[in-house]
C-alpha cells in the first residue's frame, strides 16, 4: 500500500472541522497542516478542536502550514467561503505553494459561465503548477449536477431533467440556517435578499454543469427566490429557490430547492424525462454535512490522477 496523501485543511468552520474528523478516517489521506485565521485558535494543536487529530499546530498562514507539511504532492481541503471573488487569491496562493485543491467554494462547481475570468486564471496558474483544482461537495458537486447527470446516460431521446431537493434547516448547522433565513421576520428575509449573498449558492452552477455533462446549450432561464412560511405566518421557516433552464428546441433541466423547516418529509429525487423514463428517490434525503464530507474525501484520494488544470467533479476518476 503506498504512503498516505498529505492534506492541509484550511477553514475550521463546522464544515471544515467535519472534514478534518472525516480525513482521520481515511486511511490513503494524513492530516499534514491546518490554516484558520481567527486569532484565538492559531498556534493551538489541531487536536484541540478535532478529537484524534495529531497536535500539529494551527496555523494562521497557509505557507506556515505548507512549511509543517513539508511533503511534495500534498493537498489543500479549502473550506473558506461560497463565493469564488473573495476566495480567489486563496487559490492562486495554493498554486504558488504547490498544492493541488479540492474546494468546498460553492461558485467554483462550474465557474466558466459566472466568472470566466477567474476560472481562466485559475486553469493557467493550475497548469503551470502542474497541479489540479476542483470544487466538490454534495449540493452543488453531486446530487443536483453529477448524479443526474450519471443517471441520464442510460436515458436517450432526453426531453427534460428534473431535481428535488427539500430538506428541513433545523437539522442542520447554524449557518446553513441563516443562509436560508430560518426563524427571521418577513421583512427581514427580503431585506437579506435584497442585500445579495443570500439563500443557497450553487445552483446556477449546478444547472451549467448538469448542461454541460447533457451536451445541452441553455438559451432561456426562470429563477425565483420565495419565503417559506407556515400557513402564511411568521417568522420565516427558510427558503424555497427554483432554477429552469430550456434549450432552443424545448428540453430542459428544473432544480427545485427547498430549505424549509415546516417540510413533512424530507427527500431528494432525480426524474429523467427520456428512453427509458427514470426516478431516483432517497426517502429521507441526504444529509448533507456528511456527504460533502465524503466528497471531499473522495476528490482528494483521486487528484493525483486527474488532469492538471481547473476541473469539475465530472473529470473526477472514479478511482
Amino acid at each position: 500500500m503506498s504512503a498516505p496523501l498529505p492534506v492541509i485543511v484550511q477553514g475550521l468552520g463546522p464544515i471544515g472541522l467535519r472534514i478534518a474528523g472525516a480525513v482521520l478516517t481515511e486511511p490513503a489521506l494524513d492530516i499534514a497542516g491546518a490554516v484558520e485565521i481567527r486569532p484565538e485558535l492559531e498556534g493551538r494543536p489541531l487536536a484541540e478542536v478535532v478529537d484524534g487529530a495529531p497536535a500539529i499546530p494551527i496555523r494562521s498562514s497557509l505557507a506556515a502550514a505548507r512549511a509543517d507539511a513539508g511533503r511534495d504532492g500534498a493537498i489543500l481541503i479549502h473550506c473558506t467561503g461560497s463565493y469564488l471573488e473573495r476566495v480567489a487569491p486563496q487559490l492562486e496562493e495554493a498554486l504558488a505553494e504547490g498544492l493541488h485543491v479540492v474546494s468546498t467554494c460553492e461558485e467554483l462547481t462550474y465557474p466558466q459561465a459566472r466568472h470566466a475570468e477567474i476560472a481562466a486564471t485559475l486553469d493557467r496558474l493550475a497548469r503551470a503548477a502542474e497541479r489540479t483544482v476542483v470544487a466538490t461537495g454534495v449540493n452543488p458537486g453531486f446530487l443536483m449536477d453529477a448524479l443526474p447527470a450519471s443517471l441520464a446516460s442510460i436515458s436517450h431521446s432526453i426531453r427534460a431533467v428534473s431535481v428535488r431537493r427539500v430538506q428541513d434547516p433545523s437539522r442542520r448547522r447554524i449557518p446553513f440556517q441563516e443562509k436560508v433565513g430560518m426563524g427571521l421576520s418577513l421583512a427581514e428575509w427580503e431585506e437579506r435578499r435584497a442585500a445579495g449573498g443570500f439563500g443557497h449558492v450553487g445552483l446556477v452552477e449546478s444547472a451549467w454543469l448538469l448542461a454541460a455533462a447533457l451536451g445541452w446549450r441553455l438559451v432561456d432561464w426562470r429563477h425565483e427566490m420565495v419565503p417559506c412560511r407556515a400557513d402564511g405566518r411568521e417568522p420565516v421557516t427558510g427558503t424555497l429557490e427554483t432554477l429552469e433552464g430550456s434549450t432552443g428546441d424545448g428540453r430542459s433541466i428544473r432544480l427545485h430547492f427547498e430549505a424549509n423547516a415546516a417540510v413533512d418529509e424530507e427527500y431528494d429525487e432525480i426524474v429523467v424525462d427520456g428512453t427509458p423514463p427514470l426516478t431516483l428517490r432517497f426517502e429521507g434525503g441526504v444529509f448533507g454535512d456528511d456527504a460533502t464530507a465524503a466528497a471531499v474525501l473522495r476528490a482528494a484520494r483521486v487528484i493525483p490522477n486527474t488532469r492538471r488544470g481547473l476541473v469539475t467533479v465530472l473529470d473526477l476518476p472514479l478511482r
